[in-house]
């Protein structure tokens, strides 16, 4: 509910400062967001996720891992404004980004040193108060931030003040509630021994950074800074909805597999089951996505940008992967497996270099980028799930099954969305995104009205994620049974 909130509040507010800020303001940002990550998870050192996975926290643990939070947040924030200029230069982008970056740095800041207080807040299951704390902070701090700073002239600076302030009241916040525990220790063993693991998360992290971030610099190196104003608004529209909530899943999925790690039934169950529900509602979303984007772009975003609407559409195949993939690589870090997910986050790096160079070859530009990006997260899934049909046998034959289903549903919501486009074609721009969307709407409604033998709504069902309002509460008492 926080990641559809969050969505609902991102759309007039990209609308507006979209209006308000041009292309190269974007492709900026973007261009410094991709230098952070660079640093991002090693100064968080993946302390949240060790707090999260440990079998026994003590809270000599938890003094040492916040210990660890301050010391890498600031040692890397130092790091990071002496080599700013460096990367600036690197990806050959103007001057005026270094101040950008040394200015965005302080969020990586901000959160490596609340890393530990998120751990315990996550570990402890408190769902309700994490998205409340996320969505009240995209609220106050990035879209009232960013918003009254747009309207002010700053330009690029809106979109920089808007990040800190999301993340200082994350980071606040979450201190705030768990105070009582953040008093660090600052005692080398016990700090080496909750980085352990961290550090490995850390690794893991950055080879995913790699992949998912390649396509910002490829971009911004060989199509411009305006180019990659258009392919950021077009991740915006298509992939970003569905990357937020495969990070709100993740949230959720990490401590509740983490403690069924030793019931390989119950962790099976689990699995299987997640990624039903997930193709099943996210498949056809992404399909909607991509026939309404013409639509869509000039509804949201206005005339100057219309070349994003091609993007749209690979780019949401590109979010749904990462939805899915999301699931199987939260399974392999809660199972303590990191080094299986290393070398299937690497193979994917590598194909999608390989593919982007193809792509630059044979000069197809920017949707050739986007090819090629879409082309290394099917295989990067494909192998998740060959790795995971191993360690967790008979997985294998019902996810298929579960996608196929979902593939088809969305198919069929996809085309009731382009008929209805179709019929509106003549139409204004707003009256025919309004029709593809009520019209996909009840198309997916329908699919979980009737569609009872598919898999994903058995699991819906059989774990009381679809009210009564679907069926009695005798039915569905049944079918749990």
């Amino acid at each position: 509910m926080a990641a559809f909130g969050t969505f609902v509040v991102q759309i007039p507010y990209s609308a507006a400062v979209s209006r308000l800020l041009t292309p190269s303001d974007f492709g900026l940002v973007a261009l410094a967001m991709f230098m952070l990550r660079f640093v991002s998870y090693f100064a968080q050192g993946g302390l949240s996720s060790a707090v999260v996975q440990r079998p026994v926290l003590r809270e000599r643990d938890i003094r040492a891992s916040c210990a660890v939070g301050i010391t890498t947040g600031f040692a890397f924030y130092a790091l990071f404004w002496i080599v700013a200029p460096f990367g600036v230069q690197a990806v050959h982008a103007p001057p005026e980004l270094t101040p950008v970056c040394r200015a965005l740095a302080l969020s990586f800041l901000l959160s490596a040193v609340s890393a530990t207080a998120s751990g315990l807040l996550r570990r402890s299951m408190r769902y309700r108060t994490v998205s409340l704390i996320e969505f009240l902070s995209y609220l106050v701090g990035y879209c009232g931030f960013g918003l009254v700073s747009a309207v002010m002239g700053c330009g690029v600076w809106s979109l920089v003040y808007a990040a800190l302030g999301q993340s200082a009241l994350t980071a606040l916040t979450h201190c705030a509630l768990t105070w009582r525990h953040l008093r660090p220790l600052f005692d080398v063993r016990a700090m080496a021994g909750m980085a352990a693991f961290g550090t490995k998360v850390s690794l893991v992290g950055f080879l995913e950074f790699l992949a998912f971030s390649a396509d910002t610099v490829l971009v911004g190196r060989y199509a411009g800074v305006q180019a990659l104003g258009h392919y950021n608004r077009a991740w915006f529209m298509a992939a970003l909805p569905l990357h937020q909530t495969a990070a709100a899943l993740n949230k959720v999925l990490l401590p509740a597999f983490s403690r069924a790690q030793s019931d390989r039934d119950r962790l099976k169950g689990a699995y299987i089951d997640s990624m039903s529900v997930t193709a099943l509602l996210f498949a056809p979303m992404a399909a909607t996505v991509a026939v309404c984007s013409d639509n869509a772009v000039e509804v949201l975003l206005g005339d100057a940008w219309q070349a994003t609407a091609d993007l749209v559409p690979p780019l949401a195949v590109v979010g749904l992967l990462n939805v899915l993939a999301y699931l199987p690589a939260v399974l392999a870090e809660a199972l303590g497996k990191v080094g299986q997910k290393a070398v299937i986050e690497l193979l994917h790096l590598i194909v999608l270099l390989t593919a982007a160079a193809a792509a630059v070859a044979s000069d197809t530009g920017v949707a050739g980028l986007a090819a090629a990006l879409v082309a290394a997260r099917i295989l990067q899934h494909a192998a998740y799930l060959v790795w995971l049909s191993r360690a967790i046998p008979g997985s294998m034959p019902e996810v298929l099954v579960a996608y196929a289903q979902s593939t088809a549903v969305a198919v069929f919501v996809a085309s009731t969305a382009a008929a209805a486009g179709h019929v509106m074609r003549d139409q204004p721009p707003t009256v025919a995104l309004g029709l593809q969307l009520a019209t996909g709407s009840a198309a997916g409604a329908s699919v979980l009205l009737f569609g009872r033998s598919l898999r994903g709504v058995r699991a819906a069902r059989g774990r009381a994620l679809i009210q009564s309002a679907f069926g009695s509460r005798k039915h569905t008492a049944a079918e749990r049974a």
